[in-house]
């Protein structure tokens, strides 16, 4: 057993979520939280008409993908995937490859659902940033 599997079984909570939900729910409102605000944000400055701040595009690409680390984490959890030494870090510079890799590994064809259901949530948070963006350029164009 995995040392994550053991501390899942003596915090108490086992698999569940830190609400006591369902397995994975609050990672997984993590990671569609932080796609939405992170294009929200980008839909917001421009509308207005203003540069982001410098710090942004890096924050909130970090906010994203340490958001799926945490839904990796209960996933690899749940399915008991064993972690190399550094999943960590690899996760995070490298997420894009290595999750979906996982999830069709694991689940075969299935995982093909689960990956479109990650790409139709980033391209529904991308078109509410659109809208923003499109409203508010409206709203101040007078």
């Amino acid at each position: 057993m995995t040392a994550g599997g053991v501390v899942a079984e003596a915090s108490g909570r086992g698999l569940q979520g830190s609400a006591g939900g369902p397995p994975g729910a609050l990672p997984t409102v993590l990671v569609v939280g932080s796609l939405f605000l992170s294009n929200i944000a980008d839909g917001f400055y421009g509308g207005i008409g203003r540069a982001l701040p410098e710090a942004l595009p890096f924050l909130t690409s970090a906010c994203v993908a340490m958001s799926i680390i945490a839904w990796f984490w209960e996933y690899s959890r749940r399915e008991r995937i064993g972690w190399v030494l550094d999943m960590g870090g690899f996760l995070f510079a490298a997420w894009v490859i290595v999750v979906p890799y996982y999830v069709l590994k694991r689940e075969g064809k299935r995982g093909l659902g689960r990956i479109g259901l990650f790409c139709l949530t980033y391209f529904a948070a991308w078109t509410t940033g659109l809208a923003i963006r499109i409203w508010l350029r409206v709203l101040t164009s007078t």
